[in-house]
């Protein structure tokens, strides 16, 4: 071999090596995104539907309200908030690929604000994941998407600014999370995920007031799973119940007092009678309505509590077995 073809070879087993040296040291393109946001909302945008509240005007039913909502399993269960539906003559879902579908409303719960539509589809859905919202922490990164003011599939990043969030709407009592993710008209409905692409809460509502921004709130994942379960097997939520009516009173002796004792419900059974006053429910001072419910919510249906009373001067000391309450009182009667 002569010179001039050491010189070529050596060449380009030199220009081979250097080669091999920067492709080893300049990083690969990464196909798989590394920011998670992208994976999420490739793992969940299936799961993630369309919900059209429809009117009927001169014989046509036309969309007058657009929100979100979120496939529960395969069949055809899908969650979404209350006052998305509310009202409607008819309700139709669009799924991810464009086909539409007329949506029964199978159940619904004004104070949470959820709601559960069936729809009959022709292949199986793409059920969330749910994740426990009783784990989650203020800090968390989060994705939200949904319509937002008709856009679809919109996605918004941000982080839990809190948990817990009481809010009072409409006479109802909320425990949110707060987000900064922005969630505007149109998100109603649809989910707030973790990063790994779980459900940890519904997007229900956005303070809509002048220079407020970053402020969003979800119905957390554990409220949605024991509200959509109800709904499912009954059409509406047992929540515990004494089966009073109470009014606060000011001045001595204090606590409620009782107005009304529903025939033959858990206070009646327990000797409750009208005129009573509720002082104490496991061992708790209640001074009005609100006080009440906080401790009756924190039990189930089945369980009991102690409360004690006043019967003119006589203290008395009750156990009730709470019941579920009625399925025509489940949408906001006075009893509690």
């Amino acid at each position: 071999m002569n010179a001039q073809w050491k010189a070529f070879w050596f060449g380009l087993i030199g220009l081979l090596l250097g080669a091999l040296i920067v492709w080893q040291a300049v990083p690969a393109r990464v196909t798989d995104n590394s920011w998670p946001v992208v994976r999420v909302v490739h793992q969940v945008k299936d799961s993630v539907v369309v919900v059209l509240n429809n009117r009927r005007v001169g014989g046509k039913e036309q969309p007058r309200g657009i929100g979100s909502g979120v496939v529960l399993n395969r069949q055809g269960d899908i969650v979404t908030n209350y006052h998305v539906v509310a009202g409607a003559d008819s309700v139709t879902v669009i799924l991810t690929n464009g086909q539409r579908y007329p949506a029964q409303v199978i159940g619904t719960d004004p104070p949470t604000d959820l709601a559960v539509l069936r729809i009959h589809p022709t292949r199986p859905l793409s059920p969330i994941v749910f994740a426990r919202s009783s784990a989650i922490q203020p800090g968390e990164l989060v994705v939200a998407i949904g319509n937002s003011l008709g856009l679809t599939h919109t996605v918004t990043v941000g982080v839990i600014s809190a948990t817990n969030r009481v809010l009072y709407r409409d006479g109802w009592e909320y425990r949110l999370i707060q987000t900064d993710a922005a969630i505007n008209p149109g998100n109603s409905g649809g989910p707030l995920v973790n990063t790994a692409g779980q459900l940890i809460g519904i997007n229900s509502s956005k303070i809509a007031q002048a220079g407020v921004e970053g402020i969003g709130f979800a119905i957390p994942s554990d409220t949605v799973r024991y509200v959509v379960h109800e709904l499912i097997q009954f059409g509406h939520v047992r929540r515990p119940w004494l089966g009073i009516e109470v009014q606060p009173v000011t001045g001595s002796p204090g606590g409620l007092l009782v107005v009304r004792v529903a025939p033959n419900g858990p206070a009646s059974r327990a000797g409750i009678l009208p005129g009573d006053f509720l002082m104490t429910v496991n061992g708790v001072r209640v001074l009005n309505r609100q006080d009440l419910l906080r401790v009756i919510e924190q039990e189930t249906v089945g369980d009991t509590v102690t409360a004690n009373l006043l019967r003119g001067n006589t203290p008395i000391h009750v156990t009730i077995r709470l019941g579920a309450t009625p399925a025509k009182m489940a949408s906001g009667q006075p009893m509690v």
